[in-house]
C-alpha cells in the first residue's frame, strides 16, 4: 500500500477501448470510478480520436469524485500511440490519428526509406498507424498545408494534462514507446526526429510525477475541496511496470495486459531483441530502457470468444479442444507479434468449437501459446506476473504456468493495473524516490492437461504453414 500526502488522487486512464476514472485514497485504494467509451471518428482525413467527449466526461466525474474525497492530484495516462499536434492557439491543427488508421501504400513505402535504424529507436515500423514516427510522416505529407501550422506536439496523455489545466509538456515513457522518435540509449529525440525538425516542435521534457499545473475550474464544478495539482502523466504499461519496480520484485517478466499483452523483462539487454519478433524497448519514468514483447492479445481474444466471456473457459473443454485437434492459428489481427508475417492470416483448422466454453477455452488456449511465443522472443527467465484483465482469466494463466513451469506464474488481485501505477506518481518525492509498496499476488497452479507438450509443437508447425 502507498501512503499518499494527497488525500485523493484521480487518475485519467485514456485507453483505446475504454476509458476510465478512478479515485484511489492514500492508501491506494479504489473508493470510486466510472468509465466510458472511448470515441473513434472514421475519416476523411483519416480514423481519428475525439478528444472533447473523454474531456466532457472528466468535467462530469471529478466533481463527484472530490465529494467522496478531496481530489488533490490529478493524474492522466494513455496508450503511447497518438499525437495531438496544436496550432500556436492550442487548437488542433489535425485530427488526433487513430492508430488503426491505415497508412496509403505510397506513405508507408516513403516512410520505410527514411524509418529509423532499429539499433536506435529498438522499434520495428507497427502495422497500422501504431508508430508515431509514421503518423507524423504521413501528416506532414499527406496535410502540408496544415502541419506547416503545427507549433506544439504533444504525446497523447500529456495532451489530457494540458487540458485538464497543466501547461504543455511531453514525457520520456510517452516518447519512447516505440515511436520512432526517441533515440533509447542517447536518451534523446531520435535522428528522424532531428533531421526533419519535428524534436523542436514537442513540448518540453517534464518528469512523470512533476506537478505541471492546476486542474482548470471547468472540472472543479461548486465546492470543490482538492488541492488539483495536475501532473505530467506516464504511458499506460510503463504505469503498470512501475507498480512492480516499487514493490520491489525484480528480477520479474511482467505481462502488462488489456487491449495489448505487452511483457517487459528486468533481466534482458535491449541489445539482445529481434525486430521481426514484435519486441522492442519502452522506457522507464528515469528514461532506462527495458526489453519488451508484445501482441494483441486481448483484441484476438475478443474476436476468438465471439462474445462468450473469459470466465466460460473451463479446463475440460481445453482437453476436448486438444483431444480433437481443434486449433486457432495465428494471427487474428495485423500484428503478428512473435510469429513473422502470421499478420492477418488468423484461421482455425480442425473441428471448431462448439458453444460458449469451447470458443473461450480457445480464446484462451490461443493466448497462453501466442503468450509462451512472445516470452521465448524476449529471453524471459524469471518468474512471470500477470496484470489486467488476463489476470482473472484461470484458464489462460493455468495453460501458461504448464507451458512455462521452469518460472512459475502469479497473478495480481482484480483491481489493480494501470490506473493504480499511475497514481503511485502523486507519491513520488521530488528527487524520484519510489515509494514502498506491497502487491497482492496468488501463484498459478498449472493446468494438467494431457498431450499440450504436443499440441504445442503441432501449433507451432501449422503457423509456419
Amino acid at each position: 500500500m502507498i501512503q499518499s500526502q494527497a488525500r485523493g488522487i484521480a487518475v485519467l486512464d485514456v485507453g483505446s477501448t475504454n476509458t476510465r476514472l478512478m479515485l484511489f485514497d492514500p492508501r491506494g485504494r479504489v473508493v470510486a470510478e466510472a468509465r466510458r467509451a472511448s470515441p473513434h471518428r472514421p475519416g476523411p482525413p483519416y480514423a481519428a480520436l475525439d478528444p472533447e467527449p473523454l474531456l466532457a466526461f472528466a468535467a462530469e466525474t471529478l466533481p463527484g469524485f472530490d465529494r467522496v474525497l478531496p481530489v488533490d492530484a490529478v493524474v492522466p495516462c494513455a496508450h503511447g500511440s497518438a499525437l495531438a499536434c496544436l496550432t500556436a492557439e492550442g487548437a488542433l491543427a489535425l485530427p488526433v490519428m487513430d492508430y488503426e488508421a491505415e497508412p496509403p501504400a505510397e506513405i508507408r513505402a516513403a516512410y520505410d526509406r527514411v524509418a529509423p535504424a532499429f539499433a536506435e529507436v529498438f522499434a520495428p515500423t507497427n502495422p497500422m498507424a501504431l508508430t508515431l514516427g509514421l503518423q507524423l510522416f504521413w501528416q506532414e505529407t499527406a496535410f502540408p498545408e496544415a502541419f506547416a501550422g503545427v507549433a506544439t506536439i504533444l504525446p497523447w496523455g500529456q495532451y489530457f494534462a494540458l487540458r485538464l489545466g497543466g501547461r504543455a509538456i511531453s514525457e520520456v515513457t510517452a516518447l519512447g514507446a516505440q515511436t520512432h522518435l526517441w533515440d533509447v540509449q542517447g536518451r534523446r529525440f531520435s535522428s528522424l526526429a532531428r533531421a526533419r525538425g519535428w524534436d523542436r516542435r514537442f513540448a518540453p521534457l517534464a518528469r512523470a510525477w512533476e506537478q505541471v499545473g492546476t486542474l482548470d475550474p471547468r472540472f472543479r464544478g461548486g465546492g470543490f475541496r482538492g488541492r488539483g495539482r495536475v501532473l505530467a502523466g506516464i504511458h499506460d504499461s510503463n504505469a503498470n511496470y512501475l507498480r512492480y519496480l516499487a514493490a520491489g520484485l525484480a528480477p520479474f517478466t511482467l505481462l502488462s495486459s488489456g487491449t495489448w499483452i505487452i511483457g517487459f523483462d528486468t533481466e534482458t539487454e535491449i541489445a539482445a531483441l529481434d525486430p521481426r519478433r514484435d519486441t522492442a524497448s519502452n522506457s522507464d519514468i528515469f528514461g532506462r530502457p527495458v526489453a519488451c514483447c508484445r501482441f494483441m492479445g486481448g483484441r484476438e481474444l475478443e474476436i476468438l470468444a465471439e462474445g462468450a466471456p473469459a470466465a466460460a473457459a473451463t479446463p475440460a473443454a481445453v482437453r476436448d479442444l486438444i483431444g480433437r485437434g481443434s486449433f486457432a492459428l495465428p494471427s487474428f489481427t495485423d500484428s503478428g507479434g512473435p510469429l513473422p508475417g502470421s499478420g492477418g492470416r488468423g484461421r482455425i483448422e480442425g473441428p471448431p468449437p462448439r458453444g460458449p466454453a469451447e470458443r473461450a477455452a480457445l480464446a484462451a488456449l490461443y493466448c497462453a501459446l501466442m503468450t509462451s511465443e512472445a516470452l521465448d522472443a524476449v529471453g524471459s527467465a524469471s518468474r512471470i506476473l500477470v496484470d489486467g484483465p488476463f489476470a482473472e482469466n484461470a484458464v489462460f494463466l493455468g495453460l501458461l504456468a504448464a507451458l512455462r513451469p521452469a518460472q512459475g506464474v502469479a497473478a495480481a488481485r482484480a483491481g489493480e493495473g494501470t490506473a493504480a501505477g499511475a497514481a503511485l506518481l502523486a507519491s513520488i518525492g521530488p528527487d524520484g524516490g519510489l515509494p514502498e509498496i506491497a502487491i497482492d499476488l496468488s501463484a498459478a497452479a498449472p493446468l494438467e492437461v494431457a498431450g499440450l507438450t504436443g499440441y504445442r509443437d503441432a501449433w507451432r508447425r501449422l503457423s509456419q504453414r
